[in-house]
């Protein structure tokens, strides 16, 4: 309890000290910082996630969101878990290039050292932006050690398999692939069987999430060709038959067939139960 006392304390010093612009008046004043050095060095005292907003005064959206989000109580009270900084696109096009960022408005949650962990692109409203900041962990010590090895070395797969696990673990599932897809290109899963099984089926289930159905269902099948005495396979198969039936009307066709051989071919199973009332929930299939 002290040590979070005092990162707190540290936290909350930092932000009064440094130069940065406000939203909103008295009680609800955001703090915002505009030097991304400072604001990660105040981010890494307290392991805390930074949000980067890319703005422009030639942004109507940017102006949008400044009214209708930043000036709020609510939005105050949910940046107290993160270090907020505004960057002026126009002023600081070498961020804007390091970030990719070719539109705005544009969001960035990053770890404390700046490593983009996601990103909001164009306007976004006021509940979706807090449903995001408050769904964002408010410690990212992990996030931050695992950065620093990739730093050290960006080839590091157990720090790249890591990585993809903690931001699944985070819901974070799009950047979470990112970093399996990096892994797997590495030789630690190329010479390791059961490695990329494990990585492919964690993207394959991140893809369902993300309601990508042609991606969790290619990923799904190459399971099933690649490791085919896998004790995964009814797994595999009932996920390969989740993708299709989410998919678009030419995949929800492959979705019974898939399912009925699961059943066939595992009827004592939990994932065969499971496939059966799939298709009794969903009888387009």
């Amino acid at each position: 309890m002290r040590k979070r006392i005092q990162q707190l304390a540290v936290f909350v010093l930092a932000l009064t000290a440094a130069p940065s612009l406000t939203a909103g008046d008295g009680a609800d004043a955001v703090h915002w910082y505009s030097d991304i050095q400072q604001a990660s060095a105040a981010a890494r005292e307290a392991n805390r996630p930074m949000i980067l907003d890319f703005w422009a005064d030639w942004c109507a959206a940017c102006r949008v969101m400044e009214a209708e989000v930043y000036t709020s109580s609510d939005f105050a009270a949910a940046t107290q878990r993160l270090i907020p900084v505004r960057i002026d696109f126009d002023k600081k096009q070498d961020l804007a290039r390091k970030y990719n960022i070719t539109a705005l408005p544009m969001i960035l949650f990053t770890d404390s050292y700046g490593t983009e962990l996601f990103r909001l692109r164009g306007y976004v409203s006021a509940k979706m932006f807090l449903d995001v900041v408050r769904a964002l962990p408010a410690d990212v010590s992990e996030f931050n050690r695992l950065t620093r090895i990739l730093a050290e070395g960006k080839n590091n797969f157990k720090a790249l398999k890591s990585m993809g696990d903690n931001l699944r673990t985070a819901g974070l599932f799009l950047a979470s692939n990112d970093y399996y897809s990096k892994a797997l290109q590495r030789n630690d899963a190329r010479s390791n069987a059961t490695a990329r099984a494990a990585i492919l089926t964690e993207m394959g289930s991140n893809y369902l999430q993300l309601k990508q159905a042609k991606q969790a269902a290619d990923t799904f099948e190459k399971c099933l060709k690649e490791f085919p005495a896998s004790p995964k396979r009814a797994q595999w198969t009932l996920n390969l038959g989740k993708a299709f039936a989410a998919g678009e009307k030419r995949l929800q066709a492959k979705a019974r067939k898939v399912l009925e051989e699961l059943i066939r071919d595992y009827p004592s199973s939990a994932e065969s139960e499971e496939g059966k009332r799939l298709l009794v929930s969903q009888p387009r299939l």
